[in-house]
């Protein structure tokens, strides 16, 4: 039993522990969080939304809605599930635990993350299957055998190195972020050249979507930070200072992306950012990095389908957790190869209905109920059930019945709100293990 022990430590697989914390002594400097998040960034999802913006505006509104969506309400949400996860050393399914409760974060957070996770992976999957055609000169529309086997290549080489674990992850980040700038630089000229600056700069289309849907679109394409930022962070160093750094990666990657995304699409007249860079005259090697950049994002999406299904499971090898996310990342493959692209904007909705309302109960336990302490409490926290459901209700009337405001932020205010008074209630009617502060022996034990 102690020679499996010490393989599972020293194997490279074994190094990734799924549910257990990261102990302070592997703790890393904030910049390698930073550059995984910067390399989630580049991904074709924000090419396509930066694309689908001008249809609707021109480039200073643009300019305006990132920097509202990505300075102000991205920003904040990732350093708070930063911080949870550098505190805690957890992930965001195991984190979850203290406020929904063992059996609830299991059923509903573990599979929520699981399942959005794989669909994000899924539809990036798909999209660079796209660009890898492109790239060999296979028609991605018609030639469907042939796209779906460079479609499955690309999805196995995605997923290698997020199968084998975090320290895997960080060589194709510092590798793929550069190819990305490059990507960046490309598109520019390449605009410039086809299009002119004077078209773009003076583009102004009728606008048919409101500047609050706008800004919606663009948080709904990093929502899932807002409760998965913990399973990066969680190797990072508990001090707020590094928590409010590491978004920087997703944001300032993200703005330059999402106007690149827009400046190619300006004259193209196409969401579809692979026949943009057709029409734009993009070389082989422009497909070849788009590649790349999708790779990094997709680690972070598979890597957190694996935690989360690890945890739904009860799974807490090293080795456990890899063969978790091949499973998954087999599913992804299939659900790529069916169509899910078909269905972009109505997934960016989904997410932004979901990740909120989790997120505004996972921040308000761990800053306002738990005193920045964590600890595994059995059973279902019906507060936080109650609470995520009319998050989810406000947010679905918000953005389907009648469009008031920003749906994910003002789902992600009711969770915490409700969340917080369905708690005080609680603990005035009927305490239990949930509404009581921790004990220094309930943290002790927790360690």
């Amino acid at each position: 039993m102690g020679n499996e022990v010490n393989t599972e430590k020293t194997s490279m697989l074994g190094k990734d522990p799924a549910l257990t914390a990261i102990p302070e002594s592997d703790r890393q400097h904030w910049i390698t969080p930073t550059m995984i998040f910067g390399g989630l960034e580049f991904t074709i999802p924000v090419l396509m939304v930066g694309a689908s913006l001008t249809a609707s505006f021109g480039l200073s509104k643009i300019l305006l809605i990132l920097i509202i969506a990505l300075f102000g309400f991205q920003w904040l949400g990732n350093t708070l599930q930063g911080y949870i996860g550098a505190k805690t050393g957890l992930p965001s399914s195991v984190i979850a635990k203290t406020s929904f409760g063992t059996i609830q974060a299991k059923l509903i957070v573990g599979i929520t993350i699981f399942v959005v996770s794989l669909g994000w992976w899924a539809l990036q999957t798909a999209v660079a299957g796209n660009a890898m055609a492109a790239m060999f000169g296979i028609d991605y529309k018609h030639n469907w055998i042939a796209w779906a086997v460079v479609t499955t290549i690309a999805g196995l080489l995605f997923a290698a190195p997020s199968i084998i674990g975090y320290g895997s992850m960080k060589w194709t980040d510092y590798l793929a972020v550069p190819s990305g700038l490059l990507l960046i630089v490309g598109g520019i000229y390449l605009a410039l050249k086809n299009t002119g600056w004077e078209t773009i700069s003076s583009w102004n289309p009728e606008q048919s979507m409101t500047i609050a849907a706008a800004i919606s679109l663009v948080i709904g394409v990093n929502v899932s930070q807002w409760v998965i930022a913990s399973d990066y962070t969680r190797y990072a160093k508990p001090l707020w200072k590094d928590n409010l750094l590491i978004p920087s990666g997703i944001v300032l990657i993200g703005f330059p992306l999402f106007i690149v995304g827009a400046i190619m699409s300006v004259g193209v007249g196409d969401a579809d950012i692979v026949n943009v860079m057709m029409n734009l005259g993009f070389p082989v090697w422009g497909f070849l990095i788009l590649w790349l950049a999708t790779w990094t994002s997709q680690l972070v999406n598979n890597y957190s389908m694996g935690l989360a299904l690890a945890n739904v499971l009860n799974v807490t090898s090293g080795k456990g957790r890899a063969l978790l996310t091949f499973i998954g990342t087999v599913i992804a493959i299939i659900i790529a190869l069916m169509g899910i692209l078909d269905y972009f904007t109505d997934f960016l909705y989904l997410t932004a209905l979901l990740y909120p309302a989790i997120a505004g109960v996972m921040f308000a336990d761990f800053f306002f109920i738990r005193n920045k302490q964590w600890i595994e409490i059995k059973g279902w926290n019906w507060m936080a059930t109650i609470a995520v459901v009319t998050a989810v209700a406000v947010g679905y009337y918000t953005q389907y019945v009648n469009q008031i405001g920003l749906p994910a932020v003002q789902s992600l205010i009711v969770s915490i709100i409700v969340y917080l008074i369905a708690m005080k209630v609680k603990k005035q009617v009927a305490p239990d293990e949930f509404t009581g502060l921790l004990t220094e022996q309930d943290v002790r034990q927790a360690e």
